[in-house]
């Protein structure tokens, strides 16, 4: 197909821009002859467009602000999923029409038209003992006062042009110009109330000791077991109402030969945990002009950002200070222990120790894990974020003749995240290591870069009168490196102390003890040339095609030197076709089909020759650290070598409009294959004839199909009343189709662990992607649970299949009014199916300290439903209709341990409709030569839910990455935010 293809499409050359015919730009589009931003930062008219593409203006996602632009999206755009980490900050991850990958289904990110790599640091993992936070990546830093509009090229038809770059998708975002006429200034502000709710439910009815046994008092025990007896709700006391205070002022002018914008901008966010902060300022800047009789056109921006947080909170028990409070035990004073008392000076060493009830008069900790006062952790344990980031691009536009344009465009993005936490003496020794007794530094440093330049050639020739053609053909080069250092060193030479130039290195140390020091770079590069082209005829059939073809450095060393996507679409216009009824004022039916891919990590195969003497060992603190994983080199295993991911997508749509345009609907159905999974296996055995060891190889498809829709209806369309409703669903079924080839025998149950997914998040033939696993109750071939002799039910040792996390459904309605100036609009999201893992509702219910404890003790026990005694029993096989006491049910179903409890209790519906945000807004037009106008809004977000079963908002993961999802590990509790904003136009 290549040697076909390419000559045709460089000589009748091909995608456009540059008609002179076509309207003005828009930041949404509302009619089908306005046009919309496409790949490469190509306009076309909506009506040519032969795939899904749904775009969305700057004003929706600043009307109710949030300090991540990217969770204004939620609800607004069909199947697109946002899931939030832990706070103001931090990565959103981003998923749309489903996880096609086993290592990433992260969108591109295009700004005005040219791709940038959105760094992040390292991910916090979905474990109980993570120890550091989300680092937060680049999309987080932009001031979404600067954007003009987002698109979002969902399908692979719509991202081919960029190759493996946009194999999930792509995400365009278009900046802000300056405007022709007299300048302006524009002053926006909003400040919001951060509330935190839906907190774990937590009992203060029953004591952690007995008052009338002598000698019992509170603290003797680390769990809440005791008499009965009233406490205090001191996390309700100790939480905050958090502030966040958003600030952005621009300026823009322009003339006919020259356009300026510039902005400034802050964000300050004190958060619901004492002593939590983050501070970012914003910078941004863009030039249009215009030479040469207006033929050369330079547009040139900058967009910089400085962040800065601390305390920024971390899942998992090791460093939250939320879980020292659910943990307490119930009749303990915290008031003893607060913020002005949370440590003492120890004489013997003159340093601070830490007073909290678990530390002994031995300085010795109780508990399993031990917990330590959060003020200690926040002010001892103390975390720090930075990060810096900067983006510049520089596009060169030569108009060489009326239909016929050149482009030479090029950026530079740069981004370092800096995280660093100081683990103080006299902390928890499981969290210093057992020699470490002046204290622990970790710190993780993650430096991004990339360079990215393209030439294109654009143009759009008159054939004929009944015939267009747009064609685009150009070539790329665009090179990304990391450097990675991450330390861990629990040897300080003087206590609590923590800078590196402190730091043992050459000590006895013991095997686990924290001792790391790895430094690494990586590089990758990606050359590129593509083509496209659009052909239609009298404005009532297109015709597209598009050809890329990449050279990626990241197969060097395994004999293929590049691969080739390609894609063709069509649709017809059948409104004008056909004589349709006054009702139908526009009706499109398209369809379309391409192959887009994914390259592999940088530096992987350095791994083509066997590890031990060929591969770039890893150095970590002065000892080679052999790579876990190898790649097959055995010809006999071809179908196992290293090779780009595969996805085949097909889609087919059909778009109308009726009643004077008041009414559009678009519907999508797609079916996308990902094959060439990169999986890392374990062969304990030899299966197949290969040998027993840890590989990488590419074999995994995962199936994605569905269907996304989108309604928007002017029910009410005057300056006087205006009513518009808007309404966004989406369904999605995901696939493990195939996890090996047939000639690896490998067990049809094997499972794979998912990056950043703890012990929970597998992959299995024939399950879908997230599929979450754990401890099930052990049943009978009748399904019903077994128990022992007293009623406790059984565990099934054996991981088993609990439930994905992915919603089945989306929907998003939204509403806006416009009484005169008064404007009123709220946004409801749902998302329906699915189920989660509350981790930490399944240690507060070991621990006696959660309300179902408490509920059940009420009750004189737990109730279990279709339950049998165990064989082996003296009642075996009997129908258990008892109450099992609830100490001993929890203790036997409450874990704070991978692989301990039964998991199955605590799976819940993930299933949530909730009241995403709402505003009230009036303009004030004012008669004054400095103020135009200005617009005071009350606003709120995440404000309520309308439905929701689980324990936890099961939007929140951990971190950015593809497992995690779906499992609570002790996550900071939701918040909601109601405020005032401010826009003043000068």
């Amino acid at each position: 197909m290549r040697k076909t293809v390419i000559p045709v499409l460089l000589a009748i050359s091909l995608s456009a821009h540059a008609q002179e015919a076509k309207k003005a730009d828009t930041a949404k589009t509302t009619n089908i002859e306005e046009v919309v931003v496409t790949s490469l930062g190509i306009k076309r008219q909506a009506r040519s467009l032969t795939y899904s593409s749904q775009q969305i203006g700057g004003d929706e996602l600043t009307e109710v602000k949030t300090p991540n632009f990217l969770n204004s999206i939620s609800g607004k755009v069909s199947n697109v999923q946002i899931n939030r980490t832990n706070g103001v900050g931090s990565s959103v991850r981003v998923l749309m029409r489903g996880n096609k990958s086993a290592n990433s289904s992260q969108p591109l990110y295009v700004i005005d038209g040219i791709p940038i790599i959105n760094g992040v640091g390292k991910s916090a993992e979905a474990s109980q003992y993570s120890t550091m936070p989300d680092a937060g990546d680049v999309l987080s830093s932009i001031n979404p006062d600067d954007i003009e509009s987002m698109n979002f090229l969902k399908g692979a038809s719509a991202s081919a042009l960029y190759g493996s770059m946009g194999g999930n998708g792509v995400i365009l975002i278009t900046t802000k110009k300056g405007k022709l006429g007299r300048s302006s200034i524009t002053y926006n502000t909003s400040l919001t109330v951060d509330q935190a709710y839906s907190l774990p439910k937590l009992q203060h009815s029953y004591l952690s000791y007995d008052p009338a046994v002598s000698g019992q008092a509170p603290g003797i025990s680390n769990e809440s077991w005791g008499a009965k007896g009233a406490s205090k709700d001191h996390l309700k006391d100790f939480l905050q109402n958090g502030t966040t205070w958003v600030n952005s002022l621009s300026f823009q002018s322009g003339t006919e030969k020259s356009t300026n914008y510039f902005s400034i901008g802050n964000t300050t966010n004190k958060g619901i945990i004492p002593s939590s902060y983050f501070d970012q300022y914003n910078v941004s800047f863009r030039n249009s002009s215009k030479y040469l009789n207006d033929k050369l056109t330079l547009d040139a921006n900058f967009i910089g950002s400085l962040q800065n947080s601390v305390n920024r909170q971390t899942p998992g028990i090791s460093f939250s200070p939320l879980v020292s409070l659910y943990w307490l035990p119930r009749g303990v004073d915290f008031d003893q222990y607060n913020n002005s008392n949370y440590y003492y000076i120890d004489k013997s060493r003159l340093l601070p120790g830490q007073n909290w009830w678990a530390v002994g008069p031995d300085g010795k900790f109780n508990g399993n894990p031990a917990t330590q006062n959060p003020y200690w952790i926040l002010n001892r344990n103390r975390v720090t974020v930075n990060n810096k980031n900067t983006y510049t691009a520089v596009s060169l536009a030569y108009q060489i003749n009326p239909w016929l344009s050149a482009r030479v465009r090029g950026n530079y993005s740069w981004n370092i995240t800096d995280s660093q936490r100081g683990v103080a003496a006299y902390s928890d020794p499981n969290l210093i290591t057992s020699n470490g007794i002046n204290g622990r530094l970790l710190q993780n440093k993650y430096e991004n870069s990339s360079t990215y330049g393209d030439v294109l050639l654009i143009g759009s020739p008159k054939l004929s009168e009944d015939i267009s053609l747009d064609f685009t053909v150009g070539g790329s080069i665009n090179t990304s490196r990391n450097r990675v250092t991450e330390i861990d060193n629990a040897y300080l030479a003087i206590p609590n102390l923590f800078t590196n130039s402190n730091l043992l290195w050459n000590v006895d140390r013991s095997v686990g003890d924290g001792f790391h020091n790895i430094s690494y770079s990586t590089k990758k590069q990606i050359q590129s040339i593509f083509a496209s082209a659009s052909l239609g005829y009298k404005n009532m059939v297109y015709v597209d095609m598009t050809f890329r073809n990449d050279w990626d450095s990241t197969l060097a060393l395994t004999g293929t030197n590049g691969y080739d996507y390609e894609s063709v679409g069509v649709n017809a216009v059948l409104s004008s076709i056909f004589k349709l009824p006054e009702t139908i004022n526009f009706w499109k039916i398209r369809g379309s089909y391409a192959t887009v891919g994914l390259g592999l990590p940088a530096n992987l195969t350095t791994a083509t020759n066997p590890y031990d003497t060929v591969y770039g060992y890893n150095v970590d603190a002065g000892q080679i650290v052999k790579p876990k994983y190898s790649l097959v080199t055995d010809p006999a295993f071809k179908e196992l070598f290293v090779k780009p991911e595969l996805n085949k997508t097909f889609e087919a749509g059909t778009e109308l409009r009726l009643f004077k345009n008041r009414l559009s609907f678009d519907i999508t159905y797609y079916n996308s294959n990902a094959s060439n999974q990169l999986l890392a296996l374990d062969i304990s055995s030899n299966l197949g004839g290969l040998p027993s060891g840890s590989y990488y190889v590419n074999a995994g498809k995962i199936q994605n199909k569905g269907f996304e829709s989108s309604l928007s209806y002017k029910i009410f369309d005057s300056e006087k009343f205006g009513w518009t409703a808007n309404l966004n669903g989406s369904t999605n079924k995901n696939k493990i189709v195939e996890l090996f080839p047939s000639s690896i025998s490998v067990p049809e149950n094997q499972l794979l662990a998912l990056t950043g997914g703890g012990a929970y998040t597998k992959l299995k033939l024939g399950g879908s992607f997230g599929d979450i696993y754990g401890i099930k109750f052990l049943r009978d071939d009748q399904g019903r649970i077994l128990v022992d002799a007293d009623g406790k039910p059984m565990a099934d040792k054996n991981l088993g299949y609990l439930g994905n996390p992915n919603p089945k459904f989306m929907l998003g309605f939204g509403n806006s009014f416009n009484i005169g100036k008064l404007g009123i609009s709220f946004l409801i999201d749902g998302k329906f199916g699915g189920k989660v893992l509350s981790l930490t509702e399944k240690a507060n219910d070991l621990l006696g300290v959660s309300q179902n404890s408490a509920s059940a003790r009420d009750a004189g026990g737990v109730a279990i439903p279709n339950a049998v005694y165990a064989p082996g029993t003296p009642n075996a096989g009997a129908a258990y209709t008892g109450l099992t006491d609830a100490k001993a049910y929890y203790k036997t179903v409450g874990a704070n341990q991978e692989g301990a409890g039964i998991d199955e209790a605590y799976m819940y519906s993930a299933t949530t409709v909730r009241l995403r945000q709402a505003s009230i807004s009036y303009t004030f037009d004012i008669k004054s030569s400095y103020l135009k106008n200005a617009t005071v809004s009350i606003v709120g977000t995440n404000l309520f839910f309308f439905y929701k079963k689980a324990p936890f908002d099961p939007e929140q993961v951990s971190g950015n990455t593809p497992g995690g999802v779906g499992v609570d590990s002790f996550g900071i509790p939701i918040t909601r935010s109601i405020g005032l904003s401010l826009k003043a136009n000068f």
